[in-house]
């Protein structure tokens, strides 16, 4: 009857705002499974937590999981360590004088890891890695991360954990290094450089740490998805027909350490997938295609956390890959017969990653969750958007495909918004021009430069060469913006592709040539 229907309908409805909660604080004795979101400790999430929360919200509160039906659709399962504890953990171990000093970062960390934790915040981690038997990304979470106007994504340290040590207190004992090591990142010269020249003081920050499941699979003690990436609502360098406000997207084979390092990874419009400028003749293929890929050793011969955080993961060639079975969902060949590109793996040739089987073949909708994730985004955050994301894609056709949204965050839109054409200009006035540029605007207090000539510029010197441009730009940082010019590539992970400076080093220069 109409009553009884009414109170099926209020149960059920109870039941799903209480399913919906995003964030559950985790139970004295037990973690529970079923919840994507806990929260071991109190205070803030911190940005990151936030946008994850955020997303988890974004996706339960749509029919967007419904328009994919056969596809997992989720955020991983994640556990924050809120602000509270590190604020106990700094004023506890007494940190604050030392780590506002100008102690480098290795002394920093020392600092840190020399310190302890509460009884309490131990006793909630064992809760949790008891319960918890996957590899974790053990991720910064600080006040201003990922906020709109002053973010400082991708300063502070991650640090990718095999969690899979028989030994209960060996699992715990990485989990606190690893939580340590982040919240010593807070206080690195990079963070307190780019602190420095804003309008917060490093005195505010907090950090928030998320003890996040990776998404991937185990490939012969190799662990990693089939593919990772990042999509981003605003184009600022369109090609042919597109237009900015359609999007781009980048892709890797593997974890998404190709990506976040500038390595080769595969550039597409979300709305024109089948534009891949980048790959206009085959030798243009072979140059521009990813040649290697990240994955976490399962197995490694030495302590995950031993070598910082570059170290932590391995590079692996696409022979791998292709061994392990996941370069099929990726990767086409240039055939040694006819040099023509060949969307099978059942050729002779050079494997090459294309994408082909998602891109033009379908065998996954990426596209068309990518773009209905960047229109969702947009209208929920009320500004531009950038995602990352990862895809698990399984030979056992019983095995739903997995999307996992690792991220969404508000996009940095510095710069101008419209193209700049400098028709009018005179070339005889005219520093410098390139058909190859990244950001946009006007600068006009410039009269320095600090070169780099070439004719002595010498590859196996790059990290001394690194150091010298870091005086100057101490001493010219304050009173003197200025442009640095150089060959090869500035910030390279590779010293012998260019100069392998970081933020803090040239944080002084308005622009970079």
């Amino acid at each position: 009857d109409v009553h009884r229907a009414y109170l099926v309908d209020l149960i059920e409805n109870t039941i799903k705002n209480r399913e919906a909660r995003q964030v559950v604080e985790i139970q004295r004795d037990t973690f529970d499974h079923t919840k994507r979101f806990t929260q071991i400790s109190g205070g803030s999430l911190g940005g990151k937590a936030r946008g994850l929360a955020f997303a988890q919200k974004m996706i339960r509160s749509s029919d967007f999981r419904d328009r994919y039906d056969g596809i997992d659709i989720n955020i991983p399962h994640a556990a924050v360590v809120g602000t509270n504890s590190f604020d106990e953990f700094m004023k506890e171990n007494n940190l604050w004088t030392d780590a506002l000093s100008k102690k480098t970062n290795k002394e920093i960390s020392k600092l840190f890891l020399n310190s302890n934790f509460s009884s309490d915040l131990r006793n909630s981690l064992k809760v949790f890695v008891k319960s918890v038997k996957y590899p974790l990304a053990v991720r910064s979470s600080s006040l201003l991360e990922d906020s709109q106007y002053q973010p400082l994504s991708g300063m502070y340290a991650t640090y990718m954990l095999p969690n899979n040590s028989k030994k209960l207190n060996d699992r715990l004992s990485d989990i606190i290094t690893a939580i340590k090591l982040v919240y010593a990142s807070t206080f690195f010269q990079g963070p307190k450089s780019l602190i420095g020249g804003s309008v917060h003081r490093i005195e505010q920050e907090k950090m928030a740490v998320i003890l996040m499941e990776m998404v991937g699979q185990n490939y012969n003690d190799r662990y990693y998805p089939t593919f990772s990436g990042t999509a981003q609502s605003f184009n600022f360098y369109p090609v042919s027909y597109l237009q900015r406000d359609e999007g781009v997207a980048h892709l890797a084979l593997g974890l998404g350490r190709t990506i976040a390092n500038g390595e080769k990874s595969l550039r597409f419009s979300p709305k024109y997938p089948g534009i891949l400028p980048q790959y206009y003749s085959i030798k243009a293929t072979l140059e521009n295609s990813q040649n290697a890929f990240y994955a976490m050793n399962l197995n490694p011969k030495a302590h995950p956390l031993l070598n910082g955080e570059e170290k932590n993961l391995s590079s692996y060639n696409l022979e791998i890959a292709e061994q392990d079975g996941s370069l099929k969902w990726s990767g086409s060949i240039i055939s040694s017969e006819d040099n023509v590109i060949r969307d099978s793996l059942s050729y002779d040739g050079t494997r090459v990653i294309t994408f082909a089987p998602i891109l033009k073949w379908v065998t996954f909708p990426l596209v068309d969750i990518l773009n209905d994730l960047i229109i969702m985004g947009k209208e929920a955050l009320g500004c531009e958007v950038e995602i990352e994301y990862a895809v698990n894609l399984f030979d056992n056709l019983k095995k739903n495909p997995e999307f996992a949204l690792l991220q969404i965050k508000p996009m940095v839109m510095g710069g101008s918004r419209e193209i700049i054409t400098m028709e009018e200009e005179s070339l005889d006035e005219v520093l410098c021009t390139s058909k190859v540029t990244l950001g946009d605007g006007f600068i006009d207090d410039v009269s320095h430069i600090v070169f780099v000539d070439p004719k002595r510029f010498k590859p196996a010197m790059t990290k001394d060469i690194a150091k010298e441009i870091h005086a100057i730009n101490q001493t010219m940082i304050k009173q003197h913006p200025y442009i640095l010019v150089g060959p090869g590539r500035w910030g390279s992970a590779d010293p012998w592709l260019g100069v392998p400076v970081n933020w803090e080093q040239i944080n002084g220069a308005s622009a970079i040539v």
